[in-house]
């Protein structure tokens, strides 16, 4: 049998702790605090949250477990709680930081002593070390899951924008250079004690093997789309083209790079488009006077929410700096909405040229002023495209992710 271990219960844990249990594999998945409205201590904690004006119950809620069944989930609670109740009232990214790594060793330690030294363990990076630690000890394989590309090779992709912005370099930045030798030492001991690899996308993967780490056995499974609820139409109908941003409009995401490029289009062609930013704005101020009229700043919606905007839409603008995944590619393509985004994505594997998306080289705002000024050009193509898009969501679902995981990670179990 296998057990899974992860801080929280995201969509793609989720994902993988059902990919087991559909395959009859699942014994554990281990994670820290879960939606369990029916314990007493959840209801007390939301009442009190509500006297600090914090709302506890929505943040709970989108810590649900809806994957599987809450039998099979063993929990951790206390020390996420603390760590999240602190977040909300403390304004020292250093103490959240600090905080974190108290949570999370807590937690490895955890599902170390509980480990019943049978079957395998599925574990993620940065998270696992006290656990695949004990898991060998007791006899057990183990697979290592990369949602992100490796940490020394993201630094250096990201180094000209600390460069270029010194109000970037924050207290909490400079923390994470001082222990970056450090938790880069624990990401080795953890790949040193697994005996699979599971990335992401093929990006992420070559992002581990060009850095050096020692030969392992790596399998790259795509996260999926989402089901396709909605068929699209073929035409928005939009006479101003409707183009979207969704997620952290921020310099890693390459929003100054956007921003830039919305200011070199000919003027023409910039009445041609809006841009709807849709999540929380953490650019320098600096970076956000006197944007162009084209970008509004919307705010962070419900998922189902965004949804519906992407049905609306015309094309999502994602282009990345450095993503391991980057899944509202995926969530376009499932409502039907064509891409604009860099090879710097994992996702950048679905995008076909011309067919359900564009690629443009990353960090480069000219580039991208020419792949949006190609977008209005062949703005008459938009209606195949959308159809396409929504077909390469249907060719690739959260289904198709789970056979893929279930096949590589059940095949530790006949070795």
């Amino acid at each position: 049998m296998i057990s899974i271990a992860h801080l929280i219960p995201a969509p793609f844990t989720q994902q993988v702790a059902r990919a087991l249990d559909e395959a009859s594999l699942l014994d554990t998945f281990y994670c820290t605090l879960v939606d369990q409205p029916e314990k007493s201590w959840q209801r007390l904690a939301k009442a009190g949250s509500r006297l600090v004006r914090f709302d506890l119950e929505t943040n709970l809620k989108r810590r649900a477990v809806t994957e599987i069944d809450r039998s099979k989930v063993a929990t951790y609670p206390f020390r996420e709680a603390f760590r999240m109740l602190a977040g909300k009232v403390s304004k020292d990214p250093v103490m959240d930081d600090r905080i974190f790594h108290w949570a999370l060793e807590g937690f490895d330690h955890w599902v170390a002593d509980r480990l019943n030294g049978s079957g395998v363990l599925y574990g993620y990076e940065y998270g696992s070390l006290a656990m695949f630690g004990a898991a060998k000890r007791k006899g057990m394989r183990t697979a290592y899951d990369l949602p992100s590309p490796e940490h020394q090779f993201v630094e250096d992709l990201l180094a000209p924008e600390f460069e270029r912005f010194p109000e970037l370099a924050t207290p909490y930045r400079q923390l994470t250079v001082e222990h970056h030798a450090e938790r880069t030492e624990r990401r080795h001991q953890e790949w040193e004690l697994s005996d699979l690899i599971v990335a992401n996308s093929n990006f992420t993967a070559n992002s581990w093997t060009a850095a050096g780490w020692s030969e392992k056995k790596v399998a790259v499974v795509p996260y999926g789309a989402p089901p396709i609820t909605h068929p699209c139409t073929e035409d928005t109908g939009n006479e101003v083209l409707r183009f979207l941003w969704a997620g952290t409009f921020s310099v890693r995401k390459g929003a100054h790079y956007l921003i830039d490029a919305i200011r070199a289009m000919p003027a023409a062609e910039a009445k041609a488009f809006t841009l709807d930013v849709y999540g929380a704005v953490t650019l320098p101020d600096a970076l956000l006077k006197n944007l162009p009229a084209q970008i509004r700043l919307m705010g962070s919606i419900p998922r189902s929410e965004l949804f519906q905007k992407m049905r609306e839409g015309d094309l999502l603008v994602f282009p990345t700096l450095c993503d391991g995944f980057g899944l509202v590619v995926n969530e376009a393509f499932a409502q039907g909405m064509p891409v604009l985004t860099t090879p710097r994505a994992g996702a950048a594997d679905l995008v076909r040229e011309g067919e359900n998306g564009w690629l443009i080289p990353p960090a480069d705002a000219a580039a991208l002023t020419a792949g949006l000024s190609k977008v209005i050009e062949e703005r008459k193509r938009l209606p195949e495209m959308r159809q396409i898009a929504q077909a390469t969501a249907r060719d690739w679902q959260w289904a198709d992710y789970r056979r893929e995981i279930a096949k590589a990670v059940g095949g530790l179990l006949a070795k």
